[in-house]
């Protein structure tokens, strides 16, 4: 099982389309890919719903357990073959007060991985379990960040998803510093980016970190039609056109498989 997080700390960045998409073309490909939401505003949830689907059955009830509660008790299938999901629900909203009152700082960035421990056969039945996390990070996030095998970062031409990869790579190290733990690896994408907009300058301040062998090769390019698929929330692959984001994120998919 390949863990693969999309995360970044700026909002409206297309991390749950990124995650979508993914998803749906891994499954459709034969593997079987489990979903978890994070966000409590829960797109991704929505997006993947049908009509037997438990709102309420969210990571949170796990956190509120000590004894660490079967994963399977949260898995749900959902209207597209090969994907199961964990839903997200506004009551994660509470989950940073949760692990900070129920969990000591000993085993505060532990809780991911007593999760996956217990649940190792559930979770390791899949072939991808993919992550979607909300623009602020917390404690749950950081814990499922921090034993992902690959972050995948959108980012489109602006400073302030830059800002939101040196925040979120700082939050990290940080942490991997203070735990004595290995720092998860990063891929930066390019997302959402139209034909006459100038990516020069984030790719720039990249360089400047000396981030830019975490640059994948693949740029998403935007498209108004394929905004139109997203407010009906449709993936890309239940139509006919879209070629050009088709043929992006079978790229993309390549690089991070």
């Amino acid at each position: 099982m390949k863990m693969i997080s999309f995360c970044n700390k700026k909002g409206g960045v297309g991390k749950t389309t990124l995650c979508k998409n993914v998803a749906y073309k891994l499954a459709l490909d034969g593997a079987k890919v489990l979903l978890i939401d994070l966000d409590p505003q829960a797109t991704l949830s929505v997006q993947f719903s049908n009509k037997n689907i438990d709102r309420n059955k969210s990571l949170n009830k796990i956190i509120l357990s000590l004894d660490i509660l079967p994963i399977q008790n949260l898995i749900q299938s959902t209207k597209y073959k090969n994907i199961d999901i964990i839903v997200g629900h506004e009551d994660l909203i509470n989950s940073n007060v949760i692990v900070n009152t129920s969990y000591n700082l000993n085993n505060r960035y532990s809780l991911a991985d007593i999760i996956y421990q217990k649940n190792q056969e559930t979770f390791d039945s899949y072939d991808y379990l993919l992550i979607d996390y909300p623009p602020t990070i917390q404690e749950l996030a950081l814990n499922f960040l921090l034993i992902s095998d690959l972050i995948v970062v959108p980012i489109n031409s602006g400073s302030g998803s830059y800002k939101g990869i040196v925040d979120l790579q700082n939050t990290l190290n940080y942490i991997c510093q203070q735990e004595k733990r290995e720092i998860p690896v990063f891929k930066f994408i390019l997302n959402n980016i139209k034909d006459d907009e100038n990516t020069s300058f984030i790719i720039k301040l990249i360089e400047s970190e000396n981030m830019l062998n975490s640059l994948l090769n693949n740029i998403i390019q935007h498209s108004k039609s394929f905004i139109k698929s997203e407010n009906d929330l449709h993936s890309i692959w239940e139509n006919q056109y879209y070629w050009r984001q088709k043929q992006a994120y079978e790229e993309l998919i390549k690089e991070i498989k």
